[in-house]
């Protein structure tokens, strides 16, 4: 789905956890955002990704917990988007090879791998607009089996 101004109501996850920099091997934390509840999507838990705009609120949240997730110009896509970047040599970790390919961290093939992954509530008094692409299918494979902290 192209990139979309999206409305979120409450709640909205962050999900995450660590992998492997893929150009230094250091120990990364990988984050996505979950939105159970997002307008326009018939009930459809989505993922976002290729988030190029956050409220304050919300991006604050993540950074006090993963403060390597930034707006990063990506040479591959040819914007800026809010990126997993690796803390010891701060190279994005894309979202494509994050959420798009079977397997991959926010694309798990099934249970198991969905219960690999944390998931915490982001406070959330009212909606929200987020600009990023939705991702439906997996969403609620993940809200079902990720660890709660």
């Amino acid at each position: 789905m192209d990139d979309n101004n999206l409305k979120i109501n409450p709640p909205l996850y962050m999900i995450g956890l660590k992998t492997l920099c893929w150009r230094c091997g250091a120990t990364m934390p990988v984050i996505a955002l979950l939105a159970p509840k997002v307008d326009d999507t018939e009930d459809q838990v989505c993922i976002l990704s290729n988030i190029d705009f956050i409220p304050e609120e919300v991006l604050s949240f993540i950074q006090n917990k993963v403060p390597t997730f930034i707006l990063k110009y990506s040479k591959t896509i040819g914007r800026k988007y809010f990126a997993n970047t690796c803390p010891k040599c701060r190279v994005i970790y894309g979202d494509f090879f994050l959420h798009d390919e079977p397997g991959a961290p926010f694309f798990p093939s099934d249970e198991e791998e969905a219960k690999s992954l944390y998931i915490k509530e982001i406070p959330l008094s009212k909606s929200v607009e987020i600009r990023a692409s939705l991702g439906i299918g997996l969403g609620e494979v993940i809200l079902s089996n990720a660890k709660r902290i």
